[in-house]
């Protein structure tokens, strides 16, 4: 449990820096990740290399973008990260809370549900 959190907190850390290329390590081959299929890149994504791929397309929609954990709670093989999203968008900026669920196995992360406030998001995009 506390693997998997230390591996949540150094996911968000490469994600903050761009690292792609360590992010994608931490990431079991077939992951899946889920999120708002209101949103460009949203819905269910399957494969890491996808799921990379999508990351580093953020900056074609976004001109600012970051999120930003206040707390990481564990728990067998997931943790639940609550923390705060800001983005600026052609139609403005904005910022909400943001939960987000990770589940691994072999300490690798199989799986990502993020829930944030795809309205904001959405209006944001313009």
């Amino acid at each position: 449990m506390a693997d998997n959190v230390q591996t949540a907190k150094s996911a968000y850390d490469a994600f903050s820096s761009g690292d792609m290329d360590t992010l994608k390590e931490m990431f079991a081959e077939d992951a899946v990740w889920v999120s708002s299929d209101e949103l460009p890149l949203g819905g269910t994504t399957e494969g890491r290399d996808q799921i990379i791929a999508n990351f580093e397309q953020l900056p074609s929609y976004w001109s600012e973008f970051s999120v930003e954990p206040e707390e990481f709670i564990g728990g067998d093989d997931a943790v639940t990260i609550r923390g705060t999203q800001r983005a600026t968008g052609k139609g403005g900026s904005f910022e909400c809370p943001y939960l987000h669920l990770m589940r691994f196995s072999d300490g690798k992360l199989v799986r990502g549900e993020f829930f944030t406030d795809s309205a904001k998001a959405k209006a944001a995009l313009g």
